[in-house]
């Protein structure tokens, strides 16, 4: 299932929309995996962890998209600064370096 499909039209756009509707999508294949689990037809446990990597696909990918678009909007705005650290900078904060 795409990360951009849902059930139902959600309002917020840009990576909000995306991440409501990745939410929305995991629940779905969670829930489809607790009536895999109790509806009694065969492959019951085979289906319901089919749903389980189905949902933990959905949210990676959602991950991925998101990643992929702040290093977009990075890439095409060079004067801001990054909205997060580039590979291999590191910010000293007091005594401890945090990445």
């Amino acid at each position: 299932m795409p990360v951009l499909q849902a059930s139902c039209p959600i309002e917020p756009t840009g990576l909000a929309g995306r991440r409501a509707v990745a939410v929305a999508n995991a629940k779905w294949f969670r829930a489809l995996a607790w009536r895999a689990l109790r509806d009694g037809h065969p492959n019951g446990p085979l289906r319901a962890a089919n749903a389980r990597a189905a949902a933990r696909i959905v949210i990676q990918q959602a991950r991925r998209e998101a990643l992929i678009h702040r290093m977009a909007i990075d890439a095409l705005a060079p004067d801001r600064p990054p909205t997060r650290p580039r590979a291999g900078e590191w910010q000293h904060d007091g005594e401890a370096l945090t990445p």
